[in-house]
């Protein structure tokens, strides 16, 4: 009984032992798997916050290099700016180009400053965004100007007339006067009469800071070569006044009424203003010359002519419009030689008044180059004075060389209309 029990309390000692030994396995296997979770988990936090990391440092290298790519675009766009504004006409037209897409205005500009040096690519740009962007007014004579300008770099006369005149007003493009010269002098130099007329009178403008009486006198005269009308008459007002040249009635009434010879009926009104109160018959002369460019449709001439045929009174008007009239057809119909009309009134009045050949007329120093005949003319009879001014309200003129300068009027007037 006591073996008996021995056994049974052996087994029962060897069992809990085998349940100690067994919760012992369970314990250590748990808590090899707790540190297996454990480290799988520090394991999972290491490899989150290394790919963390990686992810940052690749953000911020891509970061680093989006803004060296920045600042390199930055840069190259300064560099692009700086040859532009340098002067660097493909730049300009790169940058046009760009802007266009997105920023008309910009790309105008640009083209602009292309066109501006003269570049063709950067004018045929620009007319073609202008076009595209024209709203208003100024846009319009701004891609006028510049197809104006093509035209112009092409040889085209008329248009380097309109550039010069649009360069010199400021009109479609800014002030620019030596530019607009250029294009008129070289219109000039072509002998277009419009340009030397411009020419002469810039020479004389308000807006210009250098005027020059006797460089307006020079294209004057070069327009006079081409039988300018228009010229003659501006350059007889430039003796009746004195303007870069010294003051000589002669001269001036020469001019003037080679111009109105040429049915110019503003020469005509001037001409009468030269002769109007001038010496015992200047009246009667301007009259005729008044009434003539009345006749023309001059209308200030109108009123005047009225207010010295009350001085002249009514026997002589009557006298003078019989010879007006005759003299009227004449010059429309331009069936007289040159000099005709001056011969004529030189012949009728006893004028000094010189006639210059036609090669000389040439010469701006034609005047100086007269007959000692003509210029022994004795002006002290006439009242007056040594350098060709006649004095007012005198006795007469003398004619002498007034009739050996007539070589035959071609229109036969006497003073059998008075």
């Amino acid at each position: 009984m006591y073996l008996y029990l021995t056994l049974i309390d052996s087994r029962v000692l060897a069992n809990k032992e085998k349940e100690y030994l067994s919760m012992d396995n369970i314990g250590i296997a748990v808590g090899v798997l707790g540190v297996s979770f454990i480290l799988i988990f520090i394991w999972m936090i290491s490899l989150s916050m290394r790919k963390r990391r990686l992810k940052m440092e690749k953000e911020a290298k891509e970061l680093a290099y989006h803004k060296a790519l920045q600042r390199m675009r930055e840069q190259e766009k300064k560099d692009r700016l700086f040859k532009a504004e340098s002067g660097h006409v493909p730049t300009m037209l790169y940058l046009a180009k760009e802007a266009e897409r997105d920023n008309l205005k910009e790309a105008f500009f640009w083209y602009e400053k292309a066109a501006l040096q003269d570049d063709r690519n950067g004018i045929f740009g620009l007319i073609r965004l202008g076009k595209r962007i024209s709203n208003n007014v100024l846009m319009e004579e701004r891609v006028h100007f510049w197809e104006t300008y093509i035209r112009a770099l092409d040889g085209d006369l008329a248009a380097k007339i309109e550039v010069g005149k649009l360069l010199t007003e400021g009109r479609g493009t800014e002030v620019n006067v030596e530019r607009g010269l250029m294009f008129m002098k070289e219109a000039a130099e072509q002998n277009s009469i419009e340009a030397i007329l411009f020419m002469a009178d810039w020479c004389t403008s308000r807006n210009n800071l250098t005027p020059s009486a006797s460089d307006a006198n020079y294209w004057l005269y070069k327009a006079i070569k081409l039988r300018d009308s228009t010229a003659m008459m501006k350059l007889g007002l430039h003796y009746l006044q004195g303007i870069g040249v010294a003051s000589n009635h002669r001269k001036a009434c020469y001019w003037l009424e080679r111009a109105a010879e040429h049915g110019h009926s503003e020469a005509m009104f001037h001409a009468g203003h030269a002769w109007m109160d001038y010496g015992t018959h200047g009246n009667e002369i301007a009259y005729i010359w008044f009434f003539l460019s009345a006749m023309f449709n001059y209308e200030p001439a109108k009123v005047v002519r009225d207010t010295v045929g009350g001085k002249i009174g009514v026997e002589s008007v009557v006298g003078l419009q019989s010879l007006t009239k005759p003299l009227y057809k004449k010059i429309v119909s331009k069936e007289f030689s040159e000099h005709a009309v001056i011969r004529v009134l030189n012949k009728l009045y006893k004028r000094p008044i010189p006639l210059l050949e036609q090669e000389e007329s040439d010469d701006p120093s034609a005047f100086d180059h007269l007959s000692s005949e003509l210029e022994a003319t004795d002006l002290q009879e006439v009242g007056g004075d040594s350098d060709g001014h006649l004095g007012k309200n005198e006795a007469g003129y003398d004619g002498a060389s007034s009739e050996k300068a007539s070589n035959g009027p071609s229109l036969d007037f006497t003073q059998k209309h008075f």
